[in-house]
């Protein structure tokens, strides 16, 4: 992007754009190297990074109709982490920059908003950031990022015969005390290779199983059991291996994954597991992804709501979010592969997602080297539920490893025989 050339927002991050107080449309990747972080060496890596990737040099303006991105020549702002993880951005005090960057000891963690870009995008900076650092500290090598690009591939792949309603059901909201205030972090480590083989052995994939276990301990801890509304589960499907292209715009979509709980008892995990596969395999095929990216461009596109002034859509996006959101979200972004050279110096890579008052938990699931880490985020002061997530894991895998941000820090790990 050259220097004052705005650009218009994908489609995407039109709808996460309308969230304007509390951009709760977070997302984090936090890395833990060996070594206490230098400021210093940050920031001549946050530099260097943003001169590789000048599309996340930018600030968000708003126009008439929809916000737009603009070039932002303020300085980069570099703080010690002294607040919840992964909390909404203030943007005046981040120069109005639409990513934060924070540390503490040997982490290094930045904050995305959605606007920018998506899960997916964000690797790509998050890992220029890292190897920079490392280049820096330890006299390395560094090959840089060229021909980023930011195309929103949403348009060029619309197919309006694809288009149909989405599912909507009468989707249950997690009760309890809540406030953006409260934000426990907790990560699941597994040992990649063991879920592997167990999902190899139960003939699903990685995701369909962490999903029935995040459900399933849902189910036993926090779901009101009387209730006539089902737990809805959003689960974002990166569009870039269905398309086979590579952007840095958000380019991503979601199905609705609904657990079958209502007028059930005695529930098992099999039944639960039964569910999560029979929906992923009506849900997760080619033409109804392509249907799910059919109705996500019509919204944007839609003519009554591009006329609509911005501040309006703004005080409306409020009541339609929360009509139709979902009671939580499982995001799995992947392996997160980083070059060999690298590897020795850091530890464990890990991603959050913000919770927020509709969806007061939320889960993501990244792998990096040897681990396979899950990270539960909530804003409901009870750890019931992380409790009995918990102990579904140790029942289900020999190696478990937790690990939270609160005052009382949980550093053990379970093996089974």
């Amino acid at each position: 992007m050259k220097k004052r050339n705005w650009r218009r927002l994908d489609n995407t991050a039109k709808l996460f754009s309308l969230d304007n107080i509390n951009n709760t449309s977070i997302f984090r990747y936090s890395a833990v190297l060996h070594e206490k972080i230098s400021v210093k060496i940050l920031k001549k890596a946050i530099l260097k990074s943003l001169n590789d990737f000048p599309c996340f040099r930018v600030k968000r303006d708003s126009g008439l109709f929809w916000d737009y991105l603009d070039y932002n020549n303020k300085s980069i702002i570099i703080k010690e982490e002294n607040e919840i993880p992964c909390k909404h951005i203030d943007f005046k005090k981040n120069n109005d920059f639409l990513f934060k960057v924070t540390y503490y000891n040997k982490k290094i963690n930045i904050d995305f908003f959605h606007v920018l870009t998506d899960g997916v995008g964000a690797i790509s900076f998050f890992k220029s950031v890292i190897y920079y650092y490392l280049d820096i500290k330890y006299g390395l090598s560094h090959i840089e990022k060229n021909n980023i690009n930011y195309k929103d591939y949403t348009l060029e792949f619309y197919d309006k015969k694809y288009l149909e309603k989405r599912e909507y059901k009468p989707t249950y909201k997690f009760s309890g005390f809540a406030s953006n205030r409260v934000n426990n972090t907790y990560h699941y480590t597994l040992n990649l290779n063991e879920i592997k083989s167990v999902c190899k052995n139960n003939n699903v994939s990685i995701t369909e199983y962490l999903l029935s276990i995040y459900m399933y301990s849902l189910y036993l801890s926090i779901y009101n059991k009387k209730s006539e509304k089902e737990i809805h589960v959003m689960v974002p499907i990166n569009l870039r291996t269905h398309y086979n292209v590579e952007t840095m715009s958000n380019f991503f979509t979601y199905m609705s994954i609904y657990s079958n709980f209502v007028g059930k008892k005695d529930i098992c995990f099999e039944d639960v597991l039964k569910q999560v596969k029979k929906e992923f395999n009506t849900k997760y095929s080619h033409d109804k992804i392509k249907s799910y990216l059919a109705c996500d461009v019509n919204i944007g596109m839609n003519i009554s709501i591009r006329l609509i002034p911005l501040f309006l859509k703004k005080f409306a996006m409020k009541f339609v979010e929360s009509l139709r959101a979902s009671s939580t979200i499982l995001s799995n972004v992947g392996i997160i592969e980083v070059d060999k050279k690298y590897k020795k110096y850091i530890d464990n890579i890990y991603m959050l997602v913000m919770p927020n008052k509709i969806q007061r938990i939320k889960c993501s699931v990244c792998s990096y080297d040897s681990n396979l880490n899950i990270t539960i985020n909530s804003c409901i002061n009870d750890l019931y539920f992380e409790r009995v997530f918990y102990n579904m894991l140790c029942d289900k895998f020999n190696y478990v490893k937790i690990n939270g941000n609160d005052d009382k820090r949980i550093d053990y790990v379970s093996k089974k025989g």
